[in-house]
């Protein structure tokens, strides 16, 4: 059972004796008791702010502004500026602003790239100059990337829109598979459904794809797909040390239900295991065919496609850490 994890209610700032986490002022101490949290030696975190409501993701500037994306509309705004303005750790200001899309769910992505803030709904990719001095942008906001996914003729699901950038101008962001296994439209989660051979979701599903980090009005097609077999992500990220994409994905649901001859409960809750994936160009995750059992410590064949008889492991191309 995939597991999502999500900044709810208290945002924390964790401190690293002598590392300043992109801020380039003196951290402040932590709280006495860590914000409740139990952390390992020589980390301290501060409660930054505790009264915003459940949030999705954060970026940080380089003077410590602190942008959120919340999780669903408001109708004051939908993202969240945090300034502190005395150093001490909490915040001072709190402003929202961006009222884009009211149906609100499926926010995710906030990132800050060449002092533009780029932020994510279910359906578009936002961005805002940044201005020196102030902590909400004043710029108007421009549509990036736009995805008309409530007309997929496969469905849509798992259509969160993380973000990110690498260091030749081109944005990275994720289209989720309309559903769990690729079974058929209609026979979507059912159990005992099996699943389609080839996936013919593949070819806009299911992967990532790369686009011009500074061209307005895009949508999918004038992307680039950059990897596949990638089911639903929420979390990724650009290395720029080994100049590598990283991307946690969430693994598919309903092992019990849909194959309880197969699965016990306890094993669908602990299979399969969310993977954390090193990206090449070119990649093949391996969704729908297989899953990660880090159990055993390799991908299997899915029972949606003869798993339960076949026991194959992935082939080379697929990559996983």
């Amino acid at each position: 059972m995939a597991v999502l994890l999500r900044l709810k209610i208290i945002l924390l700032m964790l401190l690293v004796s002598g590392i300043l986490l992109q801020c380039s002022k003196s951290l402040p101490p932590g709280d006495p008791d860590n914000g409740g949290l139990v952390l390992p030696e020589g980390f301290e975190a501060v409660v930054v702010v505790d009264s915003i409501g459940s949030a999705r993701h954060l970026a940080v500037n380089d003077n410590g502004d602190i942008y959120i994306k919340m999780r669903f509309a408001h109708e004051e705004g939908e993202n969240i500026g945090l300034r502190d303005n005395n150093n001490d750790g909490k915040a001072d200001q709190i402003e929202r602003f961006g009222v884009f899309d009211q149906r609100g769910y499926y926010a995710t992505g906030m990132r800050i790239y060449k002092d533009y803030l780029y932020y994510s709904t279910a359906s578009t990719v936002y961005r805002q100059k940044l201005t020196r001095g102030k902590l909400v942008p004043e710029s108007e906001p421009e549509v990036m990337l736009m995805d008309d996914y409530q007309n997929s003729p496969f469905g849509y699901s798992h259509i969160a829109k993380p973000l990110t950038f690498d260091g030749n101008g081109h944005m990275y962001v994720p289209f989720g598979s309309p559903g769990d296994v690729c079974q058929s439209k209609e026979q979507n989660r059912m159990p005992g459904a099996l699943g389609q051979d080839p996936c013919p979701e593949l070819e806009w599903h299911a992967g990532i794809w790369q686009f011009d980090a500074n061209k307005p009005g895009q949508t999918q097609k004038d992307g680039y797909r950059y990897a596949t077999g990638i089911r639903s992500v929420v979390g990724m990220d650009w290395n720029p040390y080994d100049n590598t994409l990283y991307v946690l994905q969430h693994g598919r649901d309903n092992l019990n239900r849909n194959w309880p001859e197969y699965f016990s409960p306890w094993q669908s809750a602990m299979l399969p295991s969310e993977e954390f994936l090193r990206v090449k160009e070119g990649t093949d995750a391996g969704w729908p065919y297989y899953y990660y059992d880090h159990m055993q410590g390799k991908k299997l064949l899915n029972p949606e496609y003869g798993g339960m008889a076949k026991r194959k492991v992935m082939g080379p191309n697929m990559s996983s850490l």
